[in-house]
């Protein structure tokens, strides 16, 4: 299984994987939740050939902890930037959807366009988190990235794997007026 954003596979049909040794292979997409921008693509190749990185806890995450960020920034492949956990908990408005998605980390390690998808992470290896926004008018790094947190992302991967969706609970509250709901 591969993990990258909803918003990176939103619309397609076909979704190709392109791996470090240069080997591209068709994906299936197993789910995506657009409420968390997470999805789960699957790889028809033997595990010899895959090398899958841990998750970190991202509850144990602190301000000023060193980050790595990897994608492929306006179309350069294999791109590792660093930075620091400048912010946790931040929210970010949910791509394709009305919710929003809280408790995100901020980093400045540079987040391009590109970079979406990417894996966010500590000095140990481990993915804390999935690289997903940036706050930019230029649509360039301004050192405010975002990235979906690694405990978030292993709840929401699990849903998908076993069930194609993920289920939340809601709680809503409607207004009655004498000018009828609101």
């Amino acid at each position: 299984y591969i993990v990258t954003n909803n918003h990176v596979v939103d619309g397609a049909t076909e979704v190709e994987v392109n791996f470090l040794d240069g080997t591209i292979t068709a994906a299936d997409i197993v789910g995506v939740d657009p409420d968390s921008d997470i999805a789960v693509l699957r790889v028809d190749l033997p595990t010899d050939r895959l090398f899958p990185v841990a998750f970190g806890d991202s509850d144990q995450l602190f301000i000023g902890q060193t980050t790595l960020a990897i994608g492929s920034p306006f179309g350069q492949r294999w791109t590792l930037t660093s930075g620091i956990i400048s912010a946790l908990g931040r929210t970010i408005q949910g791509l394709n959807t009305q919710f929003s998605v809280g408790a995100v980390i901020q980093t400045d390690a540079a987040i391009n366009p590109g970079n979406s998808g990417g894996p966010l992470l500590n000095l140990n290896g481990e993915v804390i988190g999935v690289n997903s926004q940036i706050i930019s008018r230029t649509r360039s790094n301004s050192g405010i990235g975002f990235a979906v947190p690694s405990n978030l992302v292993k709840r929401v991967v699990q849903e998908l794997v076993a069930n194609g969706r993920v289920n939340y609970s809601y709680l809503g509250i409607q207004s009655v007026s004498e000018e009828g709901i609101t």
